[in-house]
């Protein structure tokens, strides 16, 4: 039998070269995976901690704030001083809920007599023509509903207004396309009428919020509502939770108009029971202003 030392001998050193280079590749990967395991528990005891952004907060605006106290005057609105009824009785109320002449009823209480302009004319009956362009209009819808509002000039709005023009404070708009005005006849006066001895409702402001994530504000109103009835001059009152008077409050009885004007009906008696109407006036820039203003976005009566 031939042995050869020079072949066992190139065996074992391809044998140990290959056995070398595993060696390295294990001690490699060994190395990198602790490289990597040691970045990550580093990074997480040492790295830069990210800090969750801190939410922005809602701050109470006091009631007699400028902005609170014009926004509720809005809502509480009403011709000659009878607050209309919209935003007490209905449960939801946003700009889709108006109907046109809701619309016009609350956009008109900015006007002013500057805002008409005598157009030297006279209708059929002889009653003078005054004209506010519809531009106008337009600017006092949005003071109220914000730049997004439509409205329809198909319609003849009657307006009783806050002012008067030759003694007259009521108002026939009739949309010229000519012009694009509203041509206005003032037809009547019509008186404020007497403060009831008991009113429908009694309201309060309670709460202004100014919510952080928007700058919108929320006003809390409460509010209960009566119903009324007199007989030979004497009255019985009930004082209802809701609008339609089905959650009684408390009963009145026996009363006299003298009694209950010395002795009002006071909602702060009621609070704690009453319902809750929270509004909401949310930031726009009207275009017809300088300034971004608040204009109603949403009101709803949580009872």
């Amino acid at each position: 039998m031939d042995f050869k030392i020079e072949d066992n001998f190139e065996e074992n050193g391809t044998s140990k070269k290959n056995n070398n280079k595993l060696s390295i590749i294990i001690v490699a990967i060994i190395a990198l995976l602790c490289g990597i395991f040691v970045f990550f528990i580093s990074n997480a005891l040492f790295g830069k901690k990210v800090v969750p952004a801190t939410p922005p907060k809602n701050v109470q605006v006091d009631l007699s704030d400028d902005n609170v106290e014009v926004l509720y005057d809005y809502v509480k609105f009403g011709v000659n001083n009878t607050r209309n009824d919209k935003f007490i009785k209905e449960k939801v109320v946003t700009i889709d809920t108006f109907n046109n002449e809701e619309k016009f009823y609350y956009a008109l209480q900015f006007c002013q007599v500057e805002d008409f302009t005598d157009s030297k004319q006279v209708n059929g009956e002889n009653q003078p023509i005054y004209k506010i362009p519809v531009t106008t209009v337009k600017k006092y819808m949005q003071r109220f509903f914000g730049n997004k509002v439509t409205f329809s000039t198909n319609s003849v709005i009657t307006y009783i207004f806050n002012f008067k023009i030759n003694d007259k404070n009521v108002g026939v708009m009739t949309y010229n396309a000519t012009d694009d005005t509203y041509d206005t006849v003032f037809t009547e006066l019509k008186e404020p009428e007497p403060t009831p001895v008991v009113e429908p409702s009694y309201a309060k402001l309670v709460k202004a919020t100014r919510i952080g994530k928007d700058n919108s504000l929320e006003l809390e109103e409460k509010i209960v509502y009566t119903a009324t009835q007199v007989v030979d001059g004497v009255y019985t009152i009930g004082i209802y939770k809701d609008y339609e008077h089905t959650i009684l409050l408390e009963t009145k009885q026996n009363l006299t108009a003298e009694q209950l004007q010395q002795n009002p009906i006071n909602i702060d008696n009621y609070l704690d029971k009453a319902t809750t109407i929270k509004y909401v006036f949310k930031l726009n820039k009207v275009s017809y202003y300088n300034n971004t203003i608040y204009y109603f976005d949403n009101s709803a009566i949580k009872s």
